[in-house]
């Protein structure tokens, strides 16, 4: 009780130093020179979205995944863990169960063709499960996508960070040389050095993905309304729209550098904190900073190096 009075009186306060600490964050902090914007809406490209959990890809890019629905764009959509880690109320399996209809609903509302429950344990997921790759690697050659979606190797969340560390083992038995793997934003904020790729929301579209959130029930516990305000604060990063979703945009071998790179520098999920409403946003951009910018400036290397090499192949041919 004591608690929720405490957050009753800090909500207004918390709001207030949230917004002004995210405006000049995303405002001052360095940018790369070199920018996609809207480049990955195309006609013709399928696109997989690996989301950990229900709810993670409407975070991360639902309204990217409204864009192209509208541009008729085929999509699937595979869900890697069962969502049964969730705070809730109910037991276990009434909680997976609720939530793998709240996927179907995802499904119906972003107007994905396939949709695939892979039911790992919540907060458990581990790259290493051999089955779990070849179900990936299955998953690749059935849908052959020319896009893939899938979390940021920086990031709070065991699973989040799995999720990537899978997909690249299974790329790199379907296809060393994938070269459109997007990398989003769940709840372990990127810095904005590393965007490579934004999508822009109008407010017509920032609202729609707003909408999107009312199918998450299950979801108590998090305050979406903080990933609103991120949304409307990216958009400083490319300086037009009314909001925007974030991206690392890299291609399979720089993503397998990558997580070597990480993996050498000792990452490690646990060092950072996870964002999950307006009570812990300070913290999640804080907690480790110092941290965070030393194995970000590692991921800057390689993709500015992807970048030389992608320059050099392009004047060659």
């Amino acid at each position: 009780m004591f608690k929720n009075l405490v957050k009753k009186i800090l909500k207004h306060p918390l709001k207030l130093i949230n917004s002004i600490y995210t405006y000049f964050y995303y405002k001052n902090s360095p940018k790369r020179k070199s920018i996609e914007i809207d480049s990955m809406i195309g006609t013709g490209e399928k696109v997989l979205v690996l989301s950990p959990h229900v709810d993670d890809e409407t975070i991360g890019l639902g309204a990217t995944l409204l864009k192209y629905k509208k541009a008729d764009n085929e999509m699937a959509l595979v869900y890697l863990t069962d969502g049964g880690g969730s705070i809730s109320d109910l037991s276990r399996s009434e909680l997976v169960n609720k939530r793998r209809k709240e996927g179907e609903r995802v499904k119906e509302v972003y107007g994905f063709d396939s949709l695939y429950f892979l039911d790992e344990l919540d907060g458990q997921l581990d790259s290493s499960n051999r089955k779990l790759v070849e179900k990936i690697i299955d998953i690749l050659e059935e849908e052959k996508p020319a896009i893939i979606y899938t979390p940021f190797l920086i990031d709070g969340h065991r699973d989040h960070v799995e999720t990537t560390k899978a997909l690249i083992k299974a790329l790199e038995v379907w296809n060393e040389n994938f070269d459109k793997v997007y990398m989003y934003e769940v709840n372990c904020p990127i810095i904005p050095l590393l965007v490579n790729s934004i999508s822009i929301m109008d407010e017509d579209l920032y609202n729609k993905k707003r909408d999107k959130y009312k199918i998450f029930t299950s979801q108590w516990a998090m305050g979406f309304g903080v990933f609103r305000l991120l949304d409307r604060r990216k958009r400083w990063i490319a300086k037009e729209g009314f909001g925007a979703e974030i991206f690392v945009k890299t291609n399979f071998k720089s993503l397998f550098y990558m997580e070597k790179t990480l993996e050498k520098a000792d990452f490690k999920p646990e060092y950072f904190r996870q964002l999950s409403s307006e009570y812990n946003l300070l913290l999640s951009f804080t907690t480790n900073k110092a941290l965070k910018e030393e194995y970000s400036q590692k991921i800057s290397s390689i993709l500015s190096k992807e970048l030389s090499n992608n320059k050099i192949l392009q004047y060659e041919q």
